[in-house]
């Protein structure tokens, strides 16, 4: 956290506003380093409010403008700093996502090189990049870094989450492919179906679409399942584990490449049975027994394996991050 001068280390977080991204800002300033967050509207008070009254961040935060659609708008941010994490992304479906992620991601390195202070980049990817599927078409043994997502094929086979897949698989290939280049450190993360407590002031997508079960909505539900055809099984994990993997990634002196970030493994029907057992005052709206039947086989298992030989350690699994994503709705009132 201490440079040799004594200067406290500094990261910059992209995408500070997220889910992710501010409880991320919480656990650096929590360890003593100074964050530079980068959002959208650094003005707008329901974007900084809870990010602005974190401990330590009346010393240690420092808000920058930042815009993954303009070139050039994050390097005052990286600017001086020891590390970067970046976790910007485009969701803007209506536009042209893939384009728009894969160029956001470059410039952020490109500002990076600029920078010339930046030690290592944590570029946060997702397991919708690792399709596990080998060149003749079947599926592999195992989810892990050596499975690339074939953009085209995911594209056609995933009408509901085609799109988003293609742009996580070629904002990371493109970040990994800058860094090489351009002789920068960059470790990729990839991260599963992310739940948990929650700073932001509305219940985060992937909550939403890990509690579809319980709240009935159609369209959350579709894209859970879809997670399971798409990838064989299902990869959950905690926030805090997620915020904690990046951070180990970026102290560990031999960290490089790519990481899945996943600590439960599971299929739709562990889900619908936790929720069953655990919550028998909600009644399931989706799920009946043939489904529940075919939801238990899990195609092919998603390893974490690289991370945890690395020595990491989660600390949260399948109850946590059910139950501490139904306390998050219920503190919002969507449940």
């Amino acid at each position: 956290m201490d440079k040799e001068d004594g200067k406290r280390e500094t990261v910059c977080v992209t995408g500070a506003a997220g889910f992710i991204g501010s409880c991320l800002v919480k656990n650096l300033l929590q360890r003593g380093y100074t964050v530079h967050a980068t959002l959208r509207d650094p003005e707008n008070p329901a974007k900084t409010s809870y990010l602005l009254s974190l401990p330590g961040a009346k010393e240690r935060l420092h808000l920058f403008k930042a815009d993954l659609l303009q070139h050039g708008s994050f390097d005052s941010a990286v600017e001086g700093c020891d590390f970067v994490i970046s976790m910007a992304t485009s969701l803007d479906f209506q536009g042209d996502v893939v384009n728009n992620t894969v160029d956001g991601t470059v410039d952020i390195l490109r500002s990076c090189k600029k920078a010339k202070t930046v030690k290592r980049v944590i570029h946060t990817s997702s397991v919708v990049a690792a399709y596990p599927l080998n060149e003749d078409g079947q599926l592999k043994e195992v989810l892990d870094e050596s499975c690339w997502t074939p953009v085209d094929y995911i594209k056609r086979k995933d009408a509901v989450m085609g799109m988003y897949a293609a742009s996580k698989t070629l904002a990371e290939q493109a970040a990994l492919l800058f860094g090489a280049e351009e002789e920068i450190e960059v470790v990729t993360v990839l991260v599963g179906m992310v739940g948990g407590p929650s700073l932001i002031p509305t219940i985060p997508g992937s909550v939403s679409v890990m509690l579809a079960p319980l709240t009935g909505n159609r369209l959350f539900y579709e894209i859970l399942v879809s997670s399971k055809t798409r990838l064989g099984s299902m990869a959950l994990v905690h926030v805090e584990d997620v915020c904690s993997a990046h951070i180990y990634l970026m102290e560990h002196p031999s960290a490089a490449g790519r990481y899945v970030c996943c600590s439960d493994p599971v299929t739709v029907a562990d889900i619908l049975n936790f929720f069953h057992k655990r919550y028998p005052e909600i009644p399931l709206a989706f799920g009946n027994e043939e489904e529940e039947e075919e939801w238990k086989k899990a195609v092919v298992p998603i390893s974490s394996k690289k991370l945890i030989d690395l020595g990491y350690s989660y600390k949260y699994h399948l109850e946590d991050i059910l139950s501490d994503s139904v306390e998050c709705a219920r503190r919002m009132t969507v449940l």
